[in-house]
This record gives C-alpha cells, sequence and structure tokens, in this order.
C-alpha cells in the first residue's frame, strides 16, 4: 500500500527531526563516524525526497549563503598553491562541504519551536551522560583536584575535545534555566553545576577564559549589577590562585620573547612562539595560502612534524595561513553576519526566543574565544557549530519572521519579511 504524499512527508518530518537529536547527542562522542554519518546522510537523502514529492525546492535564501559561498571559492581556490593538493581537496570534502551542509539541512528542515527545543534537550542530555561518564572515571581513579595532569575528557577524544563540547553546551543549558519554572529550572541548575564542574576538571585554561567572556556577557546583557559583583569575585579569585601551579599548570612565568618553539619547556610559551612564526610566514605570502586543512602546517615546516606544534594553534591564524588575508576576510564576515544575527534576534524578540538568540550570541563568542588559543573548528566541533548555527537561523527566519539587513546588504538577496 502506498502512503499519500502528505503521510510520507509527516513521516519523513518526524525520521529527520530523531536524526537531528541523536546526532547532537552523538556526535561530541569519539569513535562513532558511522553512526554521525547515517544521522547526517539520511536526512539529506530525506530532505532531497521531500523535495520531489513536494515538486518544489525547498531551499530558503538566507544572509549567510554569500558569505559562505565567497568562502567556498576561496578555499577551493586554494588548491592550486596547496603543498599537499590531494590531502587540501581531501579536507574540502570531509570538513567544509559537510559543515556547511549541516548548516543548510538545518535551517531548510527546522520550522517549529517544539523542534528546536527538542534538539537542545537532546544536547543536554548528551552532556549529562558524559559528565557522569567523567565524574565515575575520576573519582574512581587516582584523583587530584589541584593537580592539571589529571584530568576528565569525558566520551570524546580528550580532554581538550571535552573542554571546546562544554563551553559549546553551557550557554543552552543557561538558557534553559533561564527559561524553565519549577523543578525543571532546578534539574537545569544542577546540570549547569555539573558542566561547570567538568570545565574545571578538564584543566584547560583557554577554556575556563572562554567561560569567563561568556558568563560577563550574559550578565552585562542581563544583569549588570551581577556583573560588578561577579567581577570583584573574580579578582579576588585570581589573587589567589595566580601563584598556584592552576593558573600556569607549573610553569613560572611567560616569555613574551621567545622566538624559538621547539626550544620552549611550556605550552603558553610554545604557543607565543608559533604564533609568531605564523605570523612572520603570513606576511611572506600574504596572498597564496599553503591550502585548506590544518595538517598542511607541518607539510610545509617539517621542523614541527611529529611534534605538537603542527598547526598554529589559533583558528584565525591557521585560516589566514591556509588560504591567505582574503580567505581570513570573508570568515570575519561570516563570524560578523552570524552575531548580528543572533543580536538582532535577541533585540527584536521576548520571552525565550530572547533568551535563545541570546544563547547563541554567548556561544559563538566563547567558542572563538576557545580557538585563540587552540583550533577546534574542525570535525566534531565544527560539525556541531554549524548544526547550532543553523537552528539559530531557522529560528530567526522561519520561526519569529524576522529580516536581516546591514551595511553589506542589497534588496536583491535579503529576505523580504514584513515588507522590508
Amino acid at each position: 500500500m502506498v502512503l499519500q504524499k502528505e503521510k510520507q512527508i509527516e513521516y519523513i518530518d518526524k525520521i529527520m527531526d530523531w536524526c537531528f537529536m541523536g546526532l547532537v547527542f552523538i556526535l561530541p562522542f569519539a569513535h562513532t563516524m558511522t553512526i554521525r554519518s547515517i544521522f547526517i546522510f539520511l536526512p539529506v537523502f530525506l530532505w532531497l525526497y521531500k523535495m520531489v514529492l513536494k515538486r518544489e525546492v525547498l531551499f530558503v535564501n538566507n544572509q549567510m549563503a554569500i558569505p559562505l559561498s565567497l568562502f567556498a571559492i576561496v578555499a577551493t581556490l586554494s588548491m592550486f598553491t596547496a603543498v599537499d593538493p590531494i590531502y587540501t581537496l581531501h579536507e574540502l570534502r570531509g570538513e567544509m562541504v559537510t559543515d556547511f551542509l549541516l548548516f543548510f539541512l538545518l535551517l531548510n528542515n527546522i520550522r517549529t519551536a517544539e523542534q528546536i527545543n527538542k534538539i537542545i534537550l537532546s544536547l543536554i542530555i548528551g552532556s549529562i551522560v558524559q559528565g557522569i561518564y567523567s565524574s565515575v572515571h575520576y573519582f574512581l581513579s587516582d584523583w587530584s583536584l589541584l593537580n592539571p595532569a589529571i584530568n576528565v575528557g569525558g566520551l570524546t577524544g580528550g580532554n581538550i575535545s571535552y573542554s571546546v563540547f562544554l563551553i559549546t553546551v553551557i550557554p543552552f543549558v543557561i538558557y534553559k534555566v533561564i527559561t524553565s519554572t519549577g523543578k525543571g529550572r532546578y534539574f537545569f541548575a544542577a546540570v549547569l553545576v555539573l558542566n561547570l564542574f567538568m570545565l574545571y576538571l578538564a584543566h584547560q585554561r583557554g577554556a575556563v577564559l572562554a567561560l569567563i567572556i561568556q558568563f560577563l556577557l550574559f550578565f552585562w546583557f542581563l544583569r549588570k549589577w551581577l556583573l560588578v559583583l561577579l567581577l570583584v569575585g573574580a579578582g579576588i579569585l585570581f589573587l589567589f590562585i595566580m601563584p598556584s601551579p592552576l593558573l600556569y599548570h607549573g610553569s613560572p612565568e611567560i616569555n613574551l620573547k621567545i622566538e624559538d618553539a621547539l626550544e620552549s619547556r611550556n605550552s603558553i610559551d610554545r604557543r607565543i612562539a608559533v604564533w609568531k612564526f605564523t605570523i612572520k610566514e603570513i606576511a611572506k605570502h600574504p596572498f597564496s595560502g599553503i591550502g585548506f586543512g590544518r595538517y598542511n602546517f607541518a607539510a610545509k615546516y617539517q621542523q614541527f612534524r611529529r611534534t605538537d606544534l603542527w598547526h598554529s594553534h589559533n583558528t584565525l591564524l591557521n585560516l589566514t595561513l591556509q588560504l591567505g588575508i582574503q580567505g581570513l576576510l570573508i570568515f570575519i564576515f561570516i563570524l560578523y553576519r552570524l552575531i548580528m544575527t543572533a543580536w538582532i534576534g535577541f533585540k527584536e524578540t521576548k520571552g525565550e526566543p530572547r533568551y535563545f538568540f541570546l544563547g547563541v550570541l554567548i556561544f559563538i563568542v566563547g567558542f572563538f574565544v576557545r580557538n585563540m588559543f587552540d583550533d577546534h573548528y574542525v570535525d566534531d566541533n565544527a560539525q556541531m557549530f554549524w548544526v547550532l548555527i543553523g537552528i539559530n537561523t531557522a529560528l530567526f527566519i522561519h520561526i519569529q519572521n524576522l529580516a536581516y539587513n546591514d551595511i553589506f546588504s542589497r534588496s536583491w538577496f535579503l529576505l523580504k519579511r514584513k515588507g522590508i
């Protein structure tokens, strides 16, 4: 018996919703590539099939289409100057195409607030599973709260990846704390405490700095008087931990004059040195990159092979070295559009959508603050980033019916909403 078209579309939408929930749950878990692929490409197939059923192109014009297209062009052109064009082609397909595909997939198939709430709840449940696993594993081992060498990594690839995941999920836990009532608020408050504790146990200084900035922004937008108290408390706490090995992970000082990254004995100095090296290399060829993909760095500069300095440890520096100054400028244009979308949503809405847009804004800032000291805009972290950005843009366009406009916009590609 052949199902009617409307019934087929109904089932397609339900299957896609379950795939989206499964994706955000499983995405941070290590060694789950096959399951991730199912949750990504099954909805893609169903999306295309739904277009056939409805006999229309289910693709909405949006404010990210042009900057993403420009970035794709520049990244593809980097193959002509790449150290290893075959590797760059592989990265373009596996990283950039997949990330952007996820964005458009979520954007064009999220139509209700209920869908968004289910996906965010699945994301938070995943953080609970990881937090419980990390806690049990940590306290059953030879643990020490003050020893940075003893850390937790959840079910991710390690404590560094886990810290990026926590920076991603914490703004949305706070969103649920703010918008929930009764016992639900206490539940999400407990989840927040669990994730904060896990972030501490991950012992990643860049993630802690990102978290501090996230909280400062939250209080700035919502409770400025609490921001003053928080700053005073943070200052007092800093005075206590500054002499301890917690801040520098045992390093006695920071050497800003260091030039040779391979001679440095601590991670802070190594990063400073590799940043200096990268900037000098960019200055030598500012518009001809070494090719899209982090591993091109070690392929180009053989002295860093088989060391922990196989890339620049900074997302923006990595992209500039790979794509040239033009790649950096387009990527900044992308970030500008993303931040402005969340900001307009925050200013133009009320209630739960307002706090969701704020959560996305804080998430974007925290994510890239964290990536100033490393580069985790890759793999599952980048895919999660574009999933959440796709949800945010769907809320902006489909649910809140907002229109985007800025100094770079022209009427021929603006979203037409409410006559704007």
